[in-house]
């Protein structure tokens, strides 16, 4: 039966990539193209290093890698393995028919390695397989990389599921919402701990501890036994034999585990969230306030605020904070440093902090602004009969998706300056800057809305397609450079002209005329400092409120044309439909 369901499988594979657009063939393309591009580079670079590389350094290459396999399963593959357990179209029809739910669980398992388990995998086989070609491995090599990396992938994607099956059990089925939420925040906290585990267990850094040649993880841990099983057989010893078989019990134990939660943690968390929960807590009655009507800027950003509040889920766009800013953090101060040895250099500390901030910024401003546009979704028709333009929607959406990553990375920011002891007109002049360099930003997160707006319902962070959300990245991070110049200016001191007058002289092309031109700018600002950062912020502001208004007004002019929402089934993730923009939405 397991093999019936998983040629049913196939076929409905080949049939979705037949039934696919153009342009996602022209999107797989591109990321299979970078893919290539960056495992030509790092095999290369692991190629030219293989005969240098001594022993003890491989072990600990060896182990990290298999640790990151399993990590990077975990952390993408959580959402796939949540789809196939209770997303998937064939559920409904499959616990009808008479087919045993292991054999269903296990079809959904061997399915789930098509994915994150399989690519991950590819990636690390090829340069391994490089070292091995270059450093003269012995024939068995191969064939123990291989079964180690599966064995890993394996490992990675069981405990995916035991997550899954078992946070299904703890959440309760009117929390549906928040599950994913909580499955995500689990993964990534679990891939943080799994990572910092060579630096728990040695109480030093990974690269210290490789670059020394001693063990990166304690030899109880399985990933060292693979690591093991790799380097013996590389030397062609049998001695690979033991750690790659307890490599593959594990495997199997893991296994053996998330099979015992088949029918409680797959069909009966299936039923539930299809069903829902009928309890309902009673609301007592409220006193109605009369409340008066707001100008239409400031009701349009607070229905959207509303639509975000009562969504745990819009709030996952902010968790790549933790892993930008908290994690690191945490990471850098358990590494030994005290925050006493690093206040005191305020001309260092702070234009860093500046620089990190807008890329952070540049990450998240735009994409939550473009999300403004798909929220409407199903409901946008409602807008269409509000005595609204296009200008008002447009403001209304920016003005919100604007400020809330303002306040969150200003607390931040704030909390950060008062650690490093930053003056107080440090405070408010990066605080006063980023705020009109990132209006630029959400007006082209709003105008890239308006091309390219998708709607998800089971998943509020795809507000964008594949190839729009490339396009916004890029965008942004263009129109940050850009800015970074009148920016950069005012933060280098004039003491730096000779050095980067110097720098332009010794390059050539468009870089050289960039450095050039700043250099002579600092030699300005060396003598009339005053004068020259006064032009600097000047011309700072203009491009972007110049630029913001720009793009606010073509979002104006789509908007009351039209914009085109691709409405996305909440199963199949498949377009249902899409407004077309001849119909406008709004």
């Amino acid at each position: 039966m397991i093999k019936v369901l998983l040629k049913n499988q196939r076929r409905i594979f080949v049939n979705t990539l037949k039934s696919q657009n153009l342009k996602n063939y022209f999107a797989y393309l591109f990321v299979f193209a970078v893919l290539a591009v960056l495992l030509f580079f790092v095999s290369q670079a692991i190629w030219n290093i293989a005969g240098s590389v001594t022993e003890p350094i491989l072990d600990g290459i060896f182990s990290f890698s298999l640790l990151m396999i399993i990590g990077m399963i975990i952390l993408i593959g959580m959402p796939e393995v949540f789809k196939h357990l209770y997303s998937a179209t064939d559920l409904e029809f499959l616990f009808t028919m008479p087919i045993k739910t292991r054999q269903i669980f296990i079809m959904k398992y061997m399915q789930s390695f098509i994915g994150a388990p399989l690519t991950v995998f590819l990636f690390l086989l090829v340069p391994l397989t490089a070292y091995g070609v270059a450093s003269g491995a012995n024939i068995i090599y191969y064939f123990v990389l291989v079964c180690m990396l599966f064995t890993a992938a394996t490992i990675g994607l069981s405990i995916a599921y035991l997550l899954n099956l078992v946070v299904i059990q703890l959440i309760p089925a009117r929390r549906a919402n928040e599950l994913m939420t909580a499955m995500t925040f689990l993964s990534g906290l679990f891939v943080y701990l799994i990572f910092m585990l060579p630096q728990i267990s040695n109480n030093r850094s990974l690269s210290e501890s490789l670059m020394a040649g001693l063990p990166v993880l304690p030899d109880w841990v399985p990933v060292s036994w693979g690591s093991d099983a790799l380097i013996q057989a590389a030397n062609g010893s049998m001695s690979f034999f033991l750690p790659m078989i307890l490599l593959i019990l594990f495997a199997g134990v893991l296994i053996l585990l998330t099979t015992t939660l088949v029918e409680k943690g797959f069909r009966t968390g299936w039923v539930r969230l299809s069903e829902g929960s009928g309890k309902k807590k009673k609301r007592k009655p409220k006193k109605e306030r009369a409340q008066g009507v707001s100008h239409p800027v400031i009701a349009i950003g607070k229905k959207e605020w509303f639509s975000i509040k009562r969504d745990m889920r819009e709030w996952m766009t902010f968790l790549p904070l933790a892993f930008f800013i908290v994690f690191p953090v945490i990471g850098f101060f358990s590494g030994g440093i005290r925050l006493s040895d690093l206040r005191g250099f305020n001309d260092i500390s702070w234009p860093i902090a500046q620089g990190f901030f807008l890329f952070i910024y540049a990450l998240f401003n735009g994409q939550l602004a473009a999300a403004a546009i798909a929220r409407e979704g199903l409901s946008a028709w409602i807008l269409r009969t509000l005595p609204l333009s296009g200008r008002d929607i447009a403001l209304g959406k920016l003005w919100i998706s604007w400020l809330l990553p303002f306040i969150i990375l200003t607390i931040l920011e704030c909390i950060v300056g008062v650690f490093l002891g930053w003056a107080w007109w440090q405070f408010i002049f990066g605080i006063v800057v980023k705020a009109g360099i990132t209006i630029g930003i959400s007006s082209i997160g709003i105008w890239i809305g308006t091309i390219g707006a998708r709607f998800n319902p089971g998943n509020p962070q795809q507000r964008l397609t594949f190839g729009t959300s490339m396009f916004l990245l890029l965008l942004a991070y263009v129109y940050l450079a850009v800015l970074s110049i009148p920016y950069a200016l005012m933060l280098v001191p004039g003491e730096a002209a000779p050095f980067v007058v110097d720098l332009g002289a010794e390059s050539s092309g468009f870089f050289g005329f960039v450095f050039s031109l700043f250099g002579v700018l600092l030699t300005w600002k060396a003598s009339n400092p005053l004068i020259v950062i006064s032009l600097g912020l000047l011309l700072m502001f203009v491009l972007s409120i110049g630029l913001a208004w720009l793009f606010l007004y073509e979002s104006a002019k789509r908007i009351n044309r039209g914009v085109t929402i691709d409405i996305v089934s909440e199963a199949s993730g498949k377009t249902l439909f899409k407004q077309k923009s001849g119909k406008s939405l709004y």
